[in-house]
């Protein structure tokens, strides 16, 4: 409260005075409301799964440039667990600031949905999406020993010896599982589903012959290629990517039935919902400028992902209905119960 001394010349120019101090708070608030002070702190970026995942070789790519650009530290924080939703939840439920952000595989936010019940939070209502930073096709691969060199001879294979070949994945839900779920009821084969609690001994597995198939990442199965102890069948991209020259993709296998099978898993940079528009578009620009920068490519490109081209976060968040029906769709066919997590 503003006090006045006894005077006509003294009361007016406390009157100025006072006038003067409580247009400041004003000024500061409509400076604030419109992000032009974002970023004045440190900002938090979290990752759902530990070090050295996808998301978190991202993530420490991605920190680096936004802290030199917002001059302001950028600090990734792993929080994994219970597949990805720990991370995904500290940041639904977190202020709307533009100060916790979540960089994330899309495995989190189109599988989770269907895959865990009495999920705490609501994608569509909790997240709002900035970008999509990175895309990557898994490689489907097979051991030595299978009688089949590309999905056509798979497919055919399979069809003569139903039951007969296992697959492996690291876990239910994950990529590896549903991709080729979706193999199998594009193609009406059965096979049968091995899970294993990490990718490592799934590899061990698949490499001595005691399953059959797999779909890993570019990154794990590349090198096992190259040195010939798997052979890759196809990506899981409609056309072959320049990530994996002469691997054709599942579109075009050769198998009618998988001429629209075209998926690839991506990374994407969310917000909690209700951040502040200015702020939305900061961030956006960041994460476009960070993908469009030659150097980027060529970080991104060395560890097995295609860098996006620019996109809206509307865009964005039609990717990820699309995404959550087809995942469901999957899940359901496959008779995959919603887990507790």
């Amino acid at each position: 409260m503003c006090r006045t001394r006894s005077g006509l010349g003294s009361a007016l120019k406390a009157a100025i005075g006072c006038m003067a101090l409580s247009l400041l708070p004003l000024g500061s608030a409509a400076h604030a409301a419109n992000g032009q002070d974002y970023p004045n702190r440190a900002v938090q970026l979290i990752v759902p799964f530990g070090p050295g995942s996808t998301a978190d070789v991202v993530a420490r790519l991605f920190g680096r440039y936004a802290s030199e650009r917002l001059g302001q530290p950028v600090i990734v924080q792993n929080r994994s667990g219970a597949g990805g939703t720990i991370g995904v939840e500290a940041v639904t439920t977190a202020a709307p600031d533009g100060y916790t952000l979540l960089l994330t595989t899309s495995s989190t936010i189109v599988i989770n949905p269907s895959l865990y019940k009495n999920l705490r939070y609501d994608v569509e209502r909790d997240l709002q999406p900035i970008a999509e930073l990175g895309v990557l096709p898994a490689l489907l691969i097979a051991a030595p020993s299978l009688p089949a060199n590309n999905v056509k001879e798979l497919v055919n294979y399979v069809r003569q010896n139903p039951g007969k070949l296992s697959y492996a994945s690291n876990g239910l839900g994950s990529y590896a599982h549903v991709l080729m779920e979706l193999l199998k009821t594009s193609t009406g084969i059965e096979m049968v589903h091995i899970p294993y609690r990490g990718g490592n001994q799934a590899d061990a597995d698949l490499i001595a012959g005691n399953v059959h198939l797999m779909f890993n990442s570019l990154a794990a199965a590349a090198p096992q290629v190259a040195a010939g102890r798997l052979k890759a069948l196809a990506v899981s991209s409609g056309q072959p990517s320049p990530l994996m020259p002469g691997v054709p993709g599942m579109g075009n296998s050769g198998v009618p039935e998988l001429d629209d099978y075209d998926v690839s898993y991506w990374v994407g940079l969310f917000a909690p919902a209700g951040t502040q528009p200015a702020i939305v578009e900061k961030l956006v620009a960041l994460a476009n400028d960070w993908v469009a920068q030659p150097q980027t490519r060529q970080a991104l490109s060395g560890q097995k992902i295609l860098a996006s081209p620019p996109k809206t976060p509307q865009a964005v968040r039609a990717t990820i209905q699309s995404e959550t029906r087809q995942w469901a769709e999957v899940l359901k066919n496959a008779k995959v119960e919603p887990q507790a997590y």
